[in-house]
């Protein structure tokens, strides 16, 4: 199944890998959107809330604080969020299938086993047993596609804190 049709045309590198998958994933969605009045040039700097962030402090950035910050500027973009409770994970997978079936981008929260940690990333490609996850874009500007089984994205869910939520630009 073609999760993101395209979606080479509209991936960006992420500015600062340590805090910025959040707006680095938005802007590939408003991207691929085509939704008009944003400025893509200073996208990633003017929603990364945590750019400025030191040793020591809690990080800001969230689905939630982020599609907020972004709605200030921009009023014309929503973003929304669904949450799943731990051993929902089957209720979570369904969600990004379902998002995949419209054909709206989805980002995923995926907590990062053992080291802990998130990442945020779209879906790209997806097949019965796998997704096909947007990791990164790498300095030459070649992606970094990695493959996730469906039965780790539902255990690591299940199993591990955080990474509870996706992300979809809403219907208007």
């Amino acid at each position: 199944m073609n999760a993101f049709p395209d979606w080479q045309r509209f991936i960006v590198k992420q500015k600062r890998p340590a805090t910025g998958c959040i707006p680095t994933g938005f802007e590939i969605i408003l991207r691929a959107a085509g939704v008009a009045n944003v400025d893509f040039s200073t996208f990633q700097d003017d929603f990364d809330l945590d750019q400025n962030l030191t040793p020591g402090n809690k990080g800001q950035n969230n689905f939630d604080t982020v599609a907020r910050a972004v709605q200030a500027k921009y009023p014309h973009v929503h973003f929304q969020k669904h949450v799943f409770a731990k051993g929902a994970g089957l209720k979570k997978l369904a969600a990004v299938e379902a998002m995949i079936l419209r054909g709206k981008p989805v980002l995923i929260s995926l907590t990062l086993t053992p080291k802990g940690g998130w990442h945020i990333m779209p879906v790209v490609d997806a097949t019965a047993d796998f997704f096909a996850v947007l990791w990164s874009v790498k300095d030459d500007g070649v992606p970094d596609v990695r493959q996730l089984a469906k039965s780790d994205f539902v255990r690591i869910h299940d199993n591990f804190p955080g990474g509870d939520d996706i992300a979809i630009l809403a219907d208007e």
